[in-house]
Parts: structure tokens; C-alpha cells; sequence
């Protein structure tokens, strides 16, 4: 059985030094995060970009006076929109600062922005176009012919 004298006691042990933030900051990372987001913002307030994308948002039907379309789509025209919008602005303006934390390159969350934007377009339109068959009596709800 070993003695008490073997076991060190914690009055034994220097204090440990508080943990070091050490952010990775590469040089051409951040000159081209810098002109990513420079460019996105010119994009976003300096075209119509919106109506390019978004322009499927004039053919929604809304109000109770609406056809119903299956499984309730329609709803999630706004959502998967102003969601993706939202997912799009987050990721452009926190998530530099996540990489600062974690360590990883900056510039591709402009990128990914971009990609988010057009993904939720391109489903809010695929959404729309869906739901406009049912809106527009071309179809019912109910109706199997193709």
C-alpha cells in the first residue's frame, strides 16, 4: 500500500497560465473577405438584384380568397424566402467572427452568402411555380392527370 508522501498534493503543482486566444489572420484571407463583402454590398444596394431573384414574390397569392395547394406549400414561400434572406446575412456578418475563433479561412462566407441567396430563390420560385398550377385553376387539388 503506498504512503501518503507518494501522492503529490495540489499545493505541489504551479498555477497553469490562463489559455492564449491566438487568432490565424492570413493576409490574402482577409484582403479577399474585405472585397468579398465590399462586392456583395454593392451588389445588395447597388443593383436590382431583388427583382432578378425575388421577382416570383408579385406572383404569390395571398388572402383566404387563395385555391388550396397540397400538403400547404404556398406557406412556405415566405418562410424558406425571408429565411434564407436572413440565413444569407448572418453568415456574411458573424461568420468571420466564427472563423477567428475556430481558426478557420474568413472568405468563403461571402461565398457561401451568395449560394444561400440564390438557394432559397431558387426554391421559393420552384415553391411558387408549384403552388401557380393550383392559384391559376389549372390544376386542383385531387387531380392525378399529368
Amino acid at each position: 500500500m503506498p504512503s501518503p508522501q507518494q501522492f503529490d498534493s495540489p499545493s505541489d503543482h504551479a498555477p497553469s497560465p490562463p489559455p492564449v486566444l491566438r487568432l490565424r489572420l492570413v493576409p490574402w484571407d482577409v484582403s479577399s473577405l474585405v472585397a468579398l463583402l465590399v462586392l456583395l454590398a454593392a451588389v445588395v444596394f447597388g443593383t436590382d438584384w431583388y427583382s432578378w431573384l425575388f421577382g416570383f414574390l408579385k406572383d404569390v397569392c395571398t388572402g383566404d380568397t387563395c385555391p388550396p395547394v397540397p400538403f400547404g406549400v404556398d406557406f412556405y414561400i415566405y418562410p424558406v424566402v425571408w429565411g434564407g434572406i436572413g440565413a444569407a446575412i448572418a453568415a456574411a456578418l458573424l461568420g468571420p467572427f466564427v472563423s477567428l475563433l475556430k481558426g478557420w479561412y474568413l472568405s468563403f462566407w461571402p461565398v457561401l452568402a451568395i449560394a444561400i441567396v440564390v438557394l432559397s430563390s431558387v426554391a421559393g420560385s420552384a415553391l411558387t411555380d408549384f403552388s401557380g398550377t393550383y392559384w391559376h385553376g389549372e390544376r386542383t387539388v385531387g387531380d392525378t392527370s399529368e
